[in-house]
């Protein structure tokens, strides 16, 4: 690896010392299992050097590349090429880099074949249901992935649809979390189809959308056949007392799940009180936040 030099500076679009900071980062994190870089300024020729680090590097078990930073395609494709040869990263967080739909599509790509990287986290990149789809047909065909994460992407009830459907065939995926998305009733009654018949399953997170009684509803009735889910976290949506019957009748006939949260919906102190009394007798969830 070379070190940028006042010579050929103007070859890059940060200044030298940048580069050079990030290759003293690079060597004093060589023998860490995780490497994380949280900046707001990572530029296409700082990802390559991270990208040539990847090529030969097989301590990293975990990279985190976080922060609203300046990569393009080209940066990307260049990272994607190098993790396609890597075999020790599992977990790839890249988390608020604008990856967009198109840059989204392109990960996806790689990711459809490849058998090392279990453990997926795409917050806040802007994909919206055209980059969901995408995720969606790789959750067909990939048998490694079992953690995704995609909070504060707007992909909407027609984005979630195409996830949901997907994960009607998936046997791995066991973490799904979808935060801010946009979903609605339409996207809660898909997953509660996708919940109904999902055999892996074990947590999904539905926190601060747009869910009300209907979408609830749907979903606590599909947890009457489910017996693989232990934890749904649907804090911050738009559920009311009209849904009491429906969570405690979940309460009283599932046996697997172990964590609810409901905080922060639209349940009354009395509505709550009934589904703690309910959850009392039956002594099944270990933890039901209200």
């Amino acid at each position: 690896m070379t070190a940028t030099n006042d010579e050929n500076i103007d070859e890059y679009q940060t200044p030298t010392y940048e580069n050079e900071k990030l290759e003293i980062l690079i060597r004093k994190m060589r023998l860490c299992k995780s490497a994380t870089f949280y900046v707001n300024s990572i530029s296409d020729d700082d990802i390559k050097l991270i990208a040539d680090e990847l090529r030969t590097n097989r301590v990293w078990n975990s990279l985190r590349i976080i922060g609203q930073n300046l990569v393009n395609e080209d940066g990307f494709k260049y990272l994607f090429e190098a993790l396609a040869i890597n075999t020790a990263v599992k977990a790839l967080h890249l988390c608020g880099n604008s990856l967009e739909d198109r840059r989204t599509t392109s990960f996806i790509d790689f990711l459809v074949s490849n058998t090392t990287i279990t453990d997926v986290n795409l917050t806040d990149n802007q994909i919206t249901e055209i980059g969901a789809q995408a995720i969606g047909e790789m959750l067909r065909t990939n048998s490694t992935v079992i953690n995704l994460i995609l909070h504060a992407n707007p992909i909407s009830d027609n984005g979630v649809t195409f996830i949901a459907r997907a994960l009607q065939h998936n046997e791995n995926l066991t973490i799904l979390k979808i935060g801010r998305a946009g979903i609605t009733d339409v996207g809660a009654e898909e997953l509660a189809s996708m919940i109904r018949s999902n055999k892996a399953l074990k947590a999904i997170s539905l926190d601060y959308n747009q869910i009300g009684d209907a979408g609830i509803q749907a979903i606590c009735m599909a947890m009457k056949q489910n017996q693989v889910l232990q934890g749904i976290d649907i804090r911050q949506n738009k559920i009311s007392d009209q849904s009491i019957d429906s969570i405690a009748s979940m309460i009283q006939n599932n046996r697997t799940l172990n964590r609810l949260d409901l905080a922060r919906n639209q349940i009354s102190d009395q509505g709550k009180e009934t589904i703690r009394e309910i959850n009392v007798n039956h002594d099944i969830i270990k933890t039901i936040i209200l």
